[in-house]
């Protein structure tokens, strides 16, 4: 991570030598050095979806998430000749006595430097970072309007960072070529934006924009889960947030926990067109209260988290005949790590309708079919189960979720085996194999089978 008083102290020493007048020659002290172009500013690059159905990282590529190279400067253009009758700057004249040969060598004007640039004393708490993640997505055996390969930034983000006493903020935004989702603004957005107040050593509160936490963060995929693309997961929406723990990390036993509180959702989150509430126009999620309590255990080499969490939200002005509905979340889960081998599982249950034409996909009507109404579920019920195991850079992972809407017998299942490979501390690559189905009273489907390849790098 690169420190911002450093990138930009060299930034401005560079502009300093290059917009310093050159010292005039002894001998032609009315003739004034050209001026420097400005230079150039050069745009600067940055940790759980398929350009059909992928998500983001966590980073946070997750999320993760890392820095931003510093441009270098643009020399300045060559100087114009000097007016007739006129010596150019930076030559000496030589008068017509001089004997080649002797005397002292010509001196060249050299640009002044400032010897030290003060910066602000507040850029010592600031940091900026960033990384981008490069996408592959090669479907596998989709019928033929959806068998396209593609290859593209899937996002670069920045990171901004800062610390001053008990005070605090952070901000992440993510930009791309084309727009992550159709109901997203555009291919700008921020993915966390919030000031935060530290309450003691092991409490924070957050104001503005930052992730809910309902259940298992994440599940270290790329790809992702059911649950990420009904909305579930890597949420983050506009409220306060109060997190910490009780004891320390390394303590036998300690107790993680978030009380968090959305006036509204943040319509950033990745999940598909009509399988959330922030998808849906003119609805959004509102009033959206989590608590979740993490009990931690420590023995020796191994960690044991078990995680309880309960959310209420409002589903708010959804097509008729829904309205506002009341919804309400309940998820237990665990995570075991034991050395370089993990395994996690959680389940969700959903009482409350959060969409309205979703699993059912209504159908608009045609010159010999009438429309066809959607239907969606007041009851579903998430489950997840993944583990993975690390020897030197490499790594090893298999995830599998399901989501069943029990009010129209509609069950998906979604599989992701994965390698990884961590080519330095600052570049890794993620290859994930993707088998999404569908099951109804019907028969079945498949939403994507696909090789998903990613090129994650951060500063």
């Amino acid at each position: 991570m690169i420190s911002s008083r450093r990138a930009i102290a060299v930034a401005i020493a560079a502009m300093t030598t290059i917009f310093s007048p050159a010292t005039a020659n002894a001998q032609d002290t009315n003739t004034a050095a050209p001026k420097a172009p400005p230079v150039a500013t050069l745009p600067s690059p940055t940790t759980p979806v398929s350009t059909q159905n992928s998500p983001s990282t966590a980073s946070s590529a997750a999320a993760a998430p890392g820095p931003v190279a510093v441009s270098a400067p643009v020399p300045p253009n060559t100087p114009n000749p000097a007016p007739a009758g006129q010596p150019a700057v930076h030559s000496e004249v030589v008068s017509a006595d001089r004997v080649p040969g002797t005397g002292a060598p010509p001196t060249e004007a050299k640009p002044a430097i400032q010897d030290k640039v003060t910066m602000p004393k507040w850029l010592d708490n600031v940091t900026l970072a960033g990384g981008l993640i490069l996408y592959y997505y090669q479907p596998l055996g989709l019928p033929s309007a959806e068998n396209n390969n593609n290859l593209s930034i899937f996002f670069a983000n920045l990171l901004l960072d800062g610390k001053w006493d008990i005070f605090g903020f952070h901000m992440e935004p993510r930009f791309r070529d084309t727009k992550l989702r159709p109901f997203f603004d555009g291919p700008v957005w921020l993915q966390e934006a919030y000031a935060s107040i530290d309450l003691g050593k092991s409490a924070q509160l957050r104001i503005g924009k930052t992730y809910s936490h309902l259940g298992l963060f994440w599940d270290n995929s790329f790809y992702g889960n059911v649950q990420v693309y009904d909305g579930l997961k890597l949420d983050p929406d506009y409220g306060l947030s109060l997190e910490g723990a009780l004891g320390k990390k390394d303590d036998p036993a300690s107790l993680g926990y978030w009380v968090q509180y959305f006036v509204v959702d943040g319509s950033t989150n990745v999940s598909l067109e009509g399988r959330d509430t922030i998808s849906i126009p003119g609805a959004r999620r509102r009033n959206q209260a989590i608590l979740r309590l993490e009990p931690r255990f420590r023995f020796g080499p191994a960690s044991l988290a078990l995680g309880g969490s309960a959310e209420f939200l409002q589903a708010a002005d959804l097509p008729a005949p829904y309205g506002t509905e009341n919804v309400g979340r309940f998820a237990g889960d665990a995570k075991l790590m034991i050395g370089s081998f993990g395994l996690w599982g959680e389940f969700t249950f959903q009482d409350g309708r959060t969409v309205s034409d979703f699993p059912v996909v209504g159908a608009a009507a045609t010159a010999t079919t009438p429309a066809g109404p959607g239907a969606s579920s007041a009851h579903v019920d998430y489950a997840l189960a993944g583990a993975e195991y690390t020897l030197g850079p490499v790594t090893a992972r298999y995830n599998v979720s399901t989501g069943y809407y029990t009010d129209v017998n509609i069950h998906e299942w979604m599989q992701v085996p994965a390698i990884g490979v961590a080519i330095s501390p600052n570049l890794s690559i993620l290859g994930e194999f993707v088998l999404w189905q569908s099951y109804s009273a019907t028969g079945s489907s498949i939403l994507d089978r696909s090789l998903n390849v990613t090129l994650s790098a951060h500063l």
